[in-house]
C-alpha cells in the first residue's frame, strides 16, 4: 500500500523519434564552430607570422647602423689610444730631443746609422728581492741554491739602432765596439738605458766598398707594468 519514490522516468527507446531532433541543425552548429575555431588559429599563425617578418625587417634595416656604430667605437678607442701616444710624447718631447742629441754627441769615426727605431714589448721583468736576512758564516751552507729571481710580465721599451762600419772585418768589429763604450760613457744618454746589446753583425758592400752592417738594441731601465 506504500507509495512509490519518484524517480527518473525511463527512457524508452523505442518510442524515441529521430525525425523530432534537429540533426542538421546541431551539425552545422558544430561545423561553425570548427570553421571559427580555424579562422582563429590561422589569423592568429598569420598575424604572428607578420610580426616576425616585421621585427626581422627591422632588425635587417638597423644591422647595418650595429655594425658602423661598432666600427666607430673601434675607431674611436684607436684615436684614443693615438692621442694619448701624442700626448706623452709631447711630454717627452725634449727628454727625446736631448737623447737624439746625446747619441750625435756619442758617434765615433767610422761608424754612421742608416736607421733608428723606437718600439714596446710584453716582456718578463726581474722584481727586485728583499734583502735576505743575516746568517752566521758558519752556520751557512754553501751547497744551497741561491734563490730564483721573481719576474713579472711589463711592457719594456726598446730603441734599436741600425748602422755601418767603415772597415770589415775584426777592425770594423773593433769600431762598432769603440761606438758601443761610447754610448755607455755618455751619461746623458746612457742614464735611464738598461743595457745595450750587438744583435747582429755581417760583412757587406756598398758601392763597392767593403762595411760591416750592425744593429744595437738598446733597453731602457723603466718599464710600464
Amino acid at each position: 500500500m506504500k507509495k512509490g519514490r519518484p524517480g527518473l522516468k525511463k527512457l524508452d527507446l523505442a518510442n524515441l523519434n529521430l525525425k523530432n531532433i534537429p540533426v542538421v541543425k546541431i551539425g552545422l552548429i558544430v561545423a561553425g564552430i570548427l570553421i571559427v575555431l580555424h579562422a582563429a588559429l590561422f589569423a592568429s599563425a598569420t598575424y604572428s607570422g607578420m610580426n616576425l617578418k616585421e621585427v626581422s625587417k627591422k632588425y635587417n634595416e638597423i644591422m647595418p647602423s650595429v655594425r658602423e656604430a661598432e666600427v666607430l667605437k673601434s675607431r674611436s678607442v684607436m684615436m684614443v689610444k693615438k692621442v694619448n701616444s701624442i700626448n706623452e710624447l709631447m711630454v717627452k718631447r725634449f727628454s727625446w730631443a736631448r737623447k737624439l742629441n746625446a747619441l750625435s754627441d756619442s758617434m765615433t769615426p767610422g761608424i754612421w746609422l742608416t736607421e733608428i727605431s723606437y718600439d714596446e714589448k710584453m716582456g718578463d721583468r726581474v722584481v727586485a728581492r728583499p734583502a735576505a736576512p743575516q746568517v752566521p758564516l758558519m752556520a751557512r751552507d754553501k751547497r744551497a741554491p741561491a734563490p730564483a729571481a721573481a719576474t713579472e710580465k711589463a711592457l719594456i721599451r726598446y730603441l734599436y739602432l741600425s748602422g755601418c762600419a767603415s772597415s770589415p772585418g775584426e777592425e770594423g768589429t773593433a769600431i762598432v765596439g769603440k761606438f758601443i763604450k761610447s754610448l755607455k760613457d755618455n751619461p746623458l744618454f746612457y742614464s735611464d738605458i738598461a743595457d745595450i746589446e750587438l744583435g747582429s753583425i755581417k760583412s757587406d758592400k756598398i758601392e763597392d766598398q767593403e762595411v760591416m752592417r750592425f744593429k744595437l738594441t738598446c733597453t731602457f731601465k723603466e718599464s710600464i707594468s
